[in-house]
Parts: C-alpha cells; structure tokens; sequence
C-alpha cells in the first residue's frame, strides 16, 4: 500500500527490502534514542506518536552501522541514551524494546543493552532481562549485567555471576557483594 503521491512510507519500504541491506549508523540512533528522550515536554498523544514512529530505527533486526566507533564504545554510547529513551517511554513499549535488543544478534544491541540496565530507571521484566544477557557468549555484556545486577540489587544474579568463567565478570560480581 501506498500513500498519497505514490511513495512508499518507512514501514512499507522495510517490507519491500532486503533485511541484510537495512542499516542504521550509531550516530542516527543515537540521535533517535535522544530525541525520544527529549520528549518528555511534549503532550501524552504527541509522545505517543514519537514512540510509534521511532520504532522503526530502534528494529532490533536493522543492521548497526558503527562507523569508526568498536564494538565496547559503540554499546557503551549507546547505552546511556537507550537508559534515557527507555525511562520515558511507556512500561509496554520500553519492555517491547529491551526483550527485543536482548534477543537481539547483534552484540552491540545486546551490550548497549547491558550498559542501559546499569542506570537507574523502572523496567518491567528487567530481572528477566538481565538474566537472559548474563548468559551471553560476549563476556563485556556479562560484565556490563554485573554491574547492572548490583545497581539493581539482583543479589541472586550476582551470586551465580560470582562463579562466571571470565575474570572481569567475577571481580564485579565478588565487588558487589562485598
């Protein structure tokens, strides 16, 4: 379907290409992730609609673009701005979005993830959310989870990270229940 004059809106063109050609630079996400942020002045139904539309660019399945930034940097920048975007969006909505970057394979959606639970902001289902990441091949987010699980007081989460096989995690781990 299409729109008046013909063109294709953001959803639409999404189902007419290839996922594999669909990308995102770190920096327009980002972006996105602030103005979602950002909006919070805005009246409940104008929020409302920016979520909507944001949604597209927060697709888990759009490859990342990271530009000149690695992997630990990208997640890390990341991260902040999905704790603020998150904390302002509806229980549902932000729920939606952390279960999907959770699930996600891409290792820096998984990791800004992580960093973002390390802010204090309410998540419904965040308990379950860090325990998913905790068992992740990528011992940064296992890392970014400890210190997720101490800013959250998951002592149960902190006492099996306690015997993770990666140093960095277990030192956290051990620091936090210290």
């Amino acid at each position: 379907m299409t729109r008046g004059g013909g063109c294709l809106d953001v959803r639409e063109a999404r189902d007419h290409v290839r996922p594999e050609a669909m990308t995102i630079s770190v920096k327009r996400l980002l972006s996105k992730l602030t103005a979602l942020a950002l909006s919070t002045a805005a009246p409940a139904s104008a929020q409302a609609a920016t979520v909507q539309d944001e949604d597209v660019e927060l697709d888990a399945s759009l490859t990342l673009d990271r530009e000149h930034l690695d992997a630990r940097d990208a997640g890390l920048t990341l991260g902040r701005g999905l704790a603020l975007a998150i904390h302002e969006m509806r229980p549902l909505t932000a729920t939606h979005l952390a279960a999907t970057w959770a699930l996600s394979d891409d290792p820096v959606r998984r990791l800004a993830l992580a960093h973002a639970l390390e802010w204090a902001f309410p998540l419904v289902g965040d308990a379950v959310v860090l325990d998913h990441l905790s068992r992740d091949a990528d011992p940064g987010v296992r890392a970014a989870v400890a210190r997720a699980a101490w800013a959250r007081r998951d002592h149960g989460l902190l006492r099996r990270l306690v015997d993770d096989p990666d140093p960095d995690v277990r030192a956290i781990a051990v620091s936090a229940r210290a």
